[in-house]
């Protein structure tokens, strides 16, 4: 008998120690985000993104950024009893992996929610554009396509409805080249892009190629007009991928013109008999 109660206490001792461990200022409450999803209007375009990581933000600091789907850990370590979280979400501007940046114009995450250590709460990251935020859509081939060689340009860009290149809705825009169609030089026409000269400026797209491209601004009129390609591309291996293109630095560099217009320009790979390039979705994004 003597011994069963020895047990019996022990028992008791040992679960008290185990609500003590989850009562503890040092277990963690993991906040847990599966996915992000972004939703549009249709004068805001499509609503495909490349969001592969968020920016955790508490009251007083940055927590750290985390590739999506996202575990975070997160410590009373003043004994408030509440987390209060701000998710943002984080790009490869550029499409470089070393320069990640929260993305401003995606409406951010709150979280707040009861800590209790041991816990996990389990959020998914439903987003929109900001209210702030200016949308051009410039060329999405629904019905169009605004982009046209120059003169020396061979090769051409068209409309396509084909489903094997198109990503979305009813068309995209093809390059296909081959050695007699070997280059293009293109510029958006009909239409000019009045953009800020200070704040963030991005341009966005969705792109796939088997063969290098580069895209980037024409500036028109004043002293520094130029044609500049920002970004050279190379092969997507049949993979569609999204483009958070940074314009501010060209468009700060170009601040006395008229206004600008998108280049698109491909020239067949060397050694290469055909190559293609497909894009969709083009739109400038920035502050009202």
């Amino acid at each position: 008998m003597k011994s069963k109660n020895i047990l019996f206490v022990c028992l008791v001792l040992l679960l008290s120690g185990c609500n003590r461990l989850n009562d503890s200022p040092g277990v963690y409450h993991i906040i847990e985000i599966p996915e992000f999803n972004l939703s549009t209007t249709p004068d805001q375009g499509t609503n495909s993104h490349a969001i592969n990581e968020v920016w955790v933000y508490s009251t007083t600091d940055v927590l750290g950024v985390f590739p999506l789907p996202a575990t975070i850990p997160y410590l009373d370590e003043h004994g408030t009893g509440v987390i209060d979280l701000n998710i943002v979400a984080g790009i490869e501007a550029n499409g470089i992996a070393s320069t990640r940046k929260p993305y401003g114009f995606y409406e951010s995450l709150s979280i707040e929610t009861e800590f209790t250590a041991g816990d996990t709460t389990s959020v998914i990251f439903n987003s929109t554009y900001i209210y702030e935020a200016n949308i051009i859509l410039c060329e999405d081939f629904e019905s169009s396509n605004i982009f046209q060689g120059s003169s020396n340009s061979s090769a051409e860009i068209v409309r396509t409805i084909d489903e094997n290149w198109v990503i979305e809705g009813d068309g995209s825009g093809l390059i296909l080249m081959t050695d007699s169609l070997n280059q293009i030089f293109s510029t958006t026409q009909e239409q000019l892009y009045y953009l800020p000269e200070s704040g963030p400026v991005w341009l966005e797209y969705d792109y796939k190629s088997d063969n290098s491209f580069e895209v980037g601004m024409e500036a028109i009129g004043g002293l520094q007009a130029q044609r500049t390609p920002i970004i050279h591309h190379y092969s997507t291996e049949g993979e569609w991928k999204k483009m958070y293109l940074e314009l501010g630095p060209f468009i700060w560099s170009t601040s006395d013109a008229f206004g600008y217009e998108i280049t698109l320009d491909a020239v067949l790979d060397q050694g290469k008999e055909s190559g293609y390039v497909v894009v969709d979705n083009f739109k400038i994004v920035h502050y009202k």
